[in-house]
């Protein structure tokens, strides 16, 4: 399903997860991310695809290599792909391919290509580091915290960043990497977000938003979370921030935030 659609720019969202797939078609390129998760979603993607790319080359962006980001990757087998070099080297990729297989065989889903974690071609391999096609540049941001291998993008001339799965409008900072290096990212964000006013925020999950109010929001909706964390422990500031914040889905959250706990109370 289409969520958003603005010039080039087209945000599609799976039943599962609530999970966001951008396409973007410059004059020089077609830039595909995280194609999820459903068989008929990611067909939607790839028909959609075909109808814009003429003869400009693919390039598909993984943010980070959980299973439901990478589960697209085998059906844009000629695309040139993108990810970072902790992606590449991660210790990771036979879980996360374990995890694909374990989801679709609970829910019976056939897929018709092969599942095999990303070659990459493209290595992002520094904070900022900036990939330019022809007309077409992407500036990269290193974003671990959530896992150890993830980035943001941005496209200034689009005015696109595009998250990964930070500053969600669903979901409170899900931590399985490092509290610290999540801190850093939102840090991050907060001084891209600065340079203008007029960005198109996308999530990996739920909605995309354009109002520069909400992304200071969701930023500091992570930080009012983390400072939870230090100071308060107990099942009810817990419910109360949920509650305060909008958050639905609790039960799900509530599993999170237990997983969050074990980490935290493992780095403090």
């Amino acid at each position: 399903m289409i969520i958003f659609s603005e010039n080039n720019i087209t945000v599609f969202q799976s039943t599962i997860f609530k999970m966001n797939s951008t396409v973007v078609v410059t004059k020089d390129l077609v830039l595909v991310v995280d194609p999820g998760y459903l068989p008929n979603e990611i067909n939607e993607i790839q028909q959609f695809v075909e109808t814009v790319k003429q003869d400009k080359p693919i390039f598909l962006f993984f943010t980070h290599s959980d299973f439901d980001h990478i589960v697209g990757n085998g059906a844009f087998p000629n695309a040139n792909k993108i990810a970072s070099r902790q992606f590449v080297n991660s210790s990771m990729k036979n879980k996360q391919l374990k995890d694909i297989i374990s989801f679709d065989d609970d829910l019976y889903i056939d897929r018709e290509y092969k599942i095999e974690y990303p070659i990459i071609n493209y290595i992002i391999q520094a904070d900022g580091q900036e990939l330019q096609i022809r007309g077409t540049k992407i500036t990269f941001y290193q974003a671990f915290g959530h896992t150890n291998d993830g980035l943001f993008a941005v496209i200034e001339n689009d005015n696109l960043l595009i998250a990964g799965d930070y500053l969600s409008d669903l979901e409170f900072p899900f931590v399985y990497h490092s509290f610290s290096e999540y801190e850093k990212t939102l840090a991050s964000f907060g001084r891209v977000t600065q340079e203008k006013s007029n960005w198109i925020l996308v999530p990996g999950h739920g909605s995309v938003t354009t109002d520069g109010r909400e992304i200071q929001e969701r930023i500091d909706t992570s930080i009012d979370y983390f400072t939870l964390l230090k100071n308060e422990h107990n099942d009810y500031a817990f419910k109360r921030f949920l509650l305060e914040k909008g958050y639905n889905h609790r039960t799900n959250l509530f599993k999170r935030h237990e997983e969050n706990l074990i980490v935290w109370n493992g780095q403090k």
